[in-house]
């Protein structure tokens, strides 16, 4: 809870992804990756409620094992958001807080400065990003977000032609509950076209916010199973 809002962390996790099959149980310093991004949310100190959304009963198996968390299985969906929005008319809360479930070099300071800006502003919705780094704009697993009028205008994993207000979009996205459960609701006619990225669908009926989080590097998902070994020196490092 922040300033008497209550907020609702829903992590998304799934075993098809296209690039890395399996990818929660994929080992990480001996834990498991969706467990490492559950460490990550619990050390986030506003989170009322942690929920782990996933299609497989594997993932729920291993969840419900944890303590201070729960977890919810969905249908299946292209999106994380769509995996979010099933169940957000259900949740009871004022916001909730998607952090993906392939971050788990997740820094709880940032989750934090992400809930006070957003609730503090009263915005709809708030999208993280970072400062561009060498090797960004050719790397196709960074999905950039372009920035106008103060506003996330879309988004895209190609090189942009344009290099002024644009940035690397971070696994994260915090919103309020009514607005995560209306994207159900949305054109998702720009979604499939625009290579899958989900948070375009917003932009068309809500303002986006960009937030650039300060001392923020590459923060290294898991997107491939070559990410593993560069995570686990991040986090033998830390």
């Amino acid at each position: 809870m922040y300033k008497n809002k209550t907020i609702a962390c829903v992590i998304p996790s799934r075993m098809s992804s296209s690039r890395f099959p399996n990818k929660p149980l994929a080992k990480i310093c001996g834990r498991e990756l969706i467990l490492r991004v559950l460490d990550a949310a619990k050390k986030c100190k506003y989170f009322d409620t942690i929920i782990v959304a996933t299609e497989d009963q594997i993932i729920k198996d291993l969840v419900d094992k944890e303590e201070d968390c729960i977890s919810i299985i969905t249908g299946k969906h292209y999106t994380c958001n769509h995996r979010v929005s099933e169940i957000a008319s259900d949740l009871k809360c004022d916001y909730v807080f998607t952090l993906q479930g392939d971050e788990p070099l997740t820094d709880p300071n940032h989750l934090e400065y992400i809930i006070e800006y957003g609730i503090d502003n009263e915005y709809d919705m708030v999208q993280p990003m970072r400062e561009t780094l060498e090797g960004d704009t050719d790397d196709p697993d960074v999905v950039q977000l372009i920035i106008n009028n103060g506003k996330v205008l879309y988004l895209n994993r190609t090189p942009e032609v344009v290099t002024e207000n644009v940035y690397p979009q971070l696994g994260y996205y915090f919103y309020k509950r009514e607005v995560i459960d209306d994207y159900k609701n949305l054109d998702m006619s720009f979604v499939k076209y625009w290579k899958g990225l989900d948070t375009i669908a917003f932009c068309g009926k809500y303002d986006v916010m960009p937030l650039l989080l300060p001392n923020c590097g590459k923060q290294q998902g898991i997107d491939r199973p070559e990410h593993i070994e560069i995570v686990e020196k991040a986090l033998n490092e830390m």
